[in-house]
């Protein structure tokens, strides 16, 4: 009897692994992929050094750990059980709250003592950080005025403020309450007139005020609900500042329906096998006025992952003619010609929009604009050829250097970059990241006088290209100096800028 028990167990075991295999060589099951982030690992080639070394096993390993049959139900059933005998998660960067509420563990990190301590300890330090990137913003918002584009920040609200009654415990942060951005940052703008809109607080305020969730339960963002309204509110502001008429749209009423992305992301990413219980989910119909005297502006939003539910549930393309998301001020969503905001030519795309949104939440605004403040105020200040020149003096000062150019030569060595690479790389973060201390005219209080002659050149050679006249006496320059058409247009751009440059 023993020895039959063992064979079937024997035989179960080889059919299980032989499914296994099988099920990662063929896929013969469809299976659900899981949510979140995966980095792929390929295969790896064999050679006898990585397999002496043990870098062959390894990869092997790791290949395995990613690749095995049936790999997906394996978790989703890990998961599962982790949820419902511990009320656990093994999702990465999110917390399990009372009454099986999630959030995200920043916002609980700001909540508890300030996400400052990311940056900093020392509370000084970052008061003085926000308030040289308000200032940094107020300049970039009166110059681009100068060009008719619009500049403002909408403050995104943050659960952790609106929901606290169902976050975690918080026995575990110790440290004194830090300097909370979404706190300082609204004084700084009234101070200095920068242009904003702050639902962070508007939403603590509607809380009670209002019969459906400001924030779903397993979600991080506001609820679609919540973010239509909000968005209602966002245009007919963005109508005032701008001093234009631009589509309003019209909210019906709320209704319950089946979970619409991104309403339980968090829960997503937690690849159960069974959904967390919740109550019904609220949306509701959004239309766009008839207004046929309505203006539809051009926009750029550089923020957080917010602003997508603003394209999930509201039909931005009947309210802008063009609309682009530089989600992080890195990856470019919606534009038909840049994937990456390093593509771009930046004071042309700022200078073609209307409005100019710095869109962020409360647990993301510490890091404003992501690099794009500073970047865009030295480009609307300063040529290409004026920033080369502070590029080169860095350059040189470090090949001066011999310590540095050692870590600098360390760190193309392990990254397998170019010397010259690594060496521009850093010149710009250290010119970027504190252009005061390269541009004189950057350190004042007010607004500097200095602008990036390249604008008003480049304008001015669209005038001659537009005149006939004007083009013809250019192309007859050209042919004496023997040159190209541009090249003769370029010239005669730039003395008419260096005769008629703005004072």
């Amino acid at each position: 009897m023993e020895k039959w028990v063992l064979r079937i167990l024997c035989i179960l075991t080889i059919l299980v692994f032989g499914l296994i295999f099988l099920q990662e060589k063929t896929h013969f099951v469809h299976m659900k992929k899981l949510d979140g982030v995966v980095e792929e690992v390929a295969f790896p080639k064999f050679t006898m050094k990585d397999y002496i070394d043990r870098e062959y096993q390894n990869n092997l390993e790791n290949y395995s750990k990613q690749n095995f049959g049936f790999r997906e139900w394996a978790i989703r059933c890990y998961n599962q059980y982790l949820w419902d005998f511990y009320d656990k998660t093994n999702a990465w960067g999110v917390s399990v709250g009372q009454d099986n509420w999630l959030y995200e563990t920043w916002f609980v990190d700001d909540y508890y003592q300030s996400r400052m301590y990311k940056y900093t300890d020392d509370p000084e330090v970052i008061k003085k950080n926000f308030k040289t990137e308000a200032s940094r913003l107020f300049k970039i918002q009166k110059i681009l005025e100068e060009f008719g584009v619009t500049m403002f920040v909408m403050l995104e609200p943050g659960k952790d403020r609106v929901y606290p009654e169902h976050l975690p415990n918080g026995d575990k942060y110790t440290k004194p309450m830090g300097v909370k951005a979404a706190d300082y940052y609204p004084d700084l703008f009234d101070s200095l007139g920068v242009n904003y809109v702050d639902f962070s607080k508007y939403f603590v305020e509607q809380k009670s005020k209002v019969d459906y969730p400001l924030f779903p339960q397993t979600g991080t963002h506001w609820s679609n609900i919540a973010a239509v309204h909000s968005a209602d509110t966002l245009f007919r502001y963005m109508e005032h500042i701008g001093k234009k008429n631009i589509h309003n749209i019209e909210v019906g009423p709320a209704y319950c329906d089946k979970t619409h992305k991104p309403d339980d992301d968090l829960e997503k990413m937690m690849n159960l096998v069974r959904e967390i219980p919740k109550s019904p989910s609220m949306y509701a119909p959004v239309s766009v006025d008839n207004d046929t005297a309505a203006e539809k502006p051009k926009l750029i939003v550089i923020g957080d992952s917010f602003f997508w539910n603003f394209v999930n549930e509201v039909p931005l393309d009947s309210i802008f003619s063009d609309y682009q998301y530089w989600y992080y001020n890195s990856t470019i969503y919606f534009s038909p010609n840049y994937t990456s905001t390093s593509e771009i030519d930046l004071i042309t795309e700022l200078l073609g929009a209307d409005y100019v949104m710095l869109s962020y939440c409360t647990a993301m605004i510490y890091d404003l604009g992501n690099g794009f403040i500073s970047k865009a105020l030295v480009r609307l200040c300063y040529s290409d050829s004026e920033i080369n020149s502070v590029l080169n003096g860095i350059l040189a000062i470090m090949k001066n250097d011999e310590k540095w150019m050692a870590s600098l030569s360390e760190k193309a060595s392990s990254q397998g970059r170019e010397l010259e690479d690594v060496m521009l790389g850093d010149a710009k973060y250290l010119l970027y990241n504190n252009p005061e201390a390269y541009f004189e005219e950057l350190k004042e209080e007010g607004v500097p006088s200095v602008r990036n002659k390249d604008i008003y050149i480049k304008e001015i050679k669209s005038k001659i290209y537009g005149s006939p006249e004007w083009l013809n006496d250019v192309k007859r320059k050209a042919e004496e100096w023997s040159v190209s058409l541009d090249s003769a247009v370029t010239r005669n751009a730039i003395w008419y800028y260096n005769q008629h440059k703005p004072e």
